[in-house]
C-alpha cells in the first residue's frame, strides 16, 4: 500500500485496539480536506491468536465535529457490509470510542493478484486461473447488488487468489455515497465521472480489468478489440469484454452472464 497525505503512522510499527496489539505492515492513509480525521489502512498481523494476518481500518478523529462523525458512520457501515454481504471476510475486531474507531478484519488465504502473477498482460495460465474463479467473486458482488449497492472500487490488489478461488479482500467504497471520479481511474466507469453509480459499475470495472490482464492496456473510451492485442483470446473474449464496456450502464450485460461468458472461455 501507498500513502496519501501526512502519514501520522510512519514511526508507528504497532496499534493498539482495545486489549489486542496489531504489528503493521503495508500502509495506506488520507486525511480528511478539513484536518479533522485521518483513516488509516493496513495489512497487519494480530499478536494474539495464534498472530493471524487482518486487515485493519482506523478512524483517529483529530478535531471532533460533523465531519469526522461522517466519517465514521460510513466506516460502521463498512463493518456491517462484512458482516453481511456473504464472500466478503467477516469482523474479528471492533472498537469504538470517542477518538478512534477500529474495524478488523480475516485476511483470506493466499496473494493478491499483482504479487502472485505480476504486471499484464498475464500469461495463458494465469489467465485461465483468474477466468475460472470469477464466479466466486460474481456470488460476492451479487451480494452488495441485491441491496442495490456497488463495490466501485475493483483492481487486481483488491483479489486475492487461493488455490482454485478469488476472494474480494474489502467492501470498497460501498458504504459510501457516490462521489465524481472515485474509484480506480484505470477501470472507472464512465457515470462514476457523474457521481452515479450501480450494479453496473461492478460489471464496468470487472470486465475493465479482464482486458487490462488479458492485453495489457487499460481500455479507453474505445478499447481496440483484443484481437488486436492477444488474438489467441480474441474468439472467446471479445464479444463479452465489449458487451460489458459499453458505455449505457443499461447497456451492459448482468454481471452473472458476464461471467459465465468469461469462464466459460477457458478451455476444458
Amino acid at each position: 500500500m501507498s500513502s496519501t497525505g501526512v502519514d501520522m503512522y510512519a514511526a508507528r510499527r504497532e496499534i493498539r485496539a482495545g486489549s489486542e496489539i496489531f504489528h503493521l505492515r503495508g500502509r495506506a492513509e488520507t486525511v480528511a480536506p478539513d484536518g479533522s480525521y485521518r483513516v488509516l489502512r493496513a495489512d497487519a498481523r494480530q499478536a494474539s491468536a495464534g498472530s493471524r494476518d487482518v486487515c485493519l481500518t482506523r478512524l483517529d478523529v483529530i478535531r471532533p465535529g460533523i465531519c469526522a462523525e461522517e466519517r465514521r458512520a460510513g466506516l460502521r457501515n463498512e463493518a456491517r457490509l462484512h458482516d453481511s454481504i456473504p464472500g466478503l471476510p467477516r469482523v474479528l475486531l471492533r472498537v469504538d470510542d470517542r477518538a478512534a474507531f477500529t474495524f478488523v478484519t480475516a485476511m483470506p488465504p493466499g496473494a493478491i493478484l499483482p504479487e502472485l502473477y505480476g504486471r499484464p498482460p498475464y500469461p495463458g495460465a494465469a489467465l485461465v486461473a483468474v477466468l475460472r474463479a470469477l464466479p466466486h467473486v460474481a456470488r460476492t458482488l451479487e451480494g452488495f447488488h441485491a441491496t442495490g449497492k456497488a463495490h466501485r472500487a475493483l483492481r487486481p490488489e483488491v483479489l486475492i487468489a487461493s488455490r482454485d478461488r478469488l476472494w474480494l479482500r474489502d467492501a470498497g467504497l460501498a458504504a459510501t455515497p457516490p462521489v465524481a471520479r472515485e474509484g480506480p481511474a484505470a477501470y472507472r466507469a464512465p457515470e462514476q465521472n457523474r457521481a452515479r453509480a450501480t450494479p453496473a459499475t461492478d460489471v464496468h470495472q470487472l470486465a475493465a480489468m479482464i482486458y487490462h490482464l488479458v492485453t495489457g492496456e487499460a481500455p479507453a473510451a474505445d478499447p481496440l478489440p483484443v484481437a488486436r492485442l492477444r488474438p489467441e483470446w480474441a474468439a472467446a473474449l471479445d464479444g463479452p469484454l465489449r458487451a460489458a464496456l459499453h458505455p449505457d450502464p443499461g447497456q451492459r450485460p448482468h454481471l452473472r452472464d458476464l461471467t459465465h461468458a468469461l469462464s466459460g472461455a477457458v478451455p476444458g
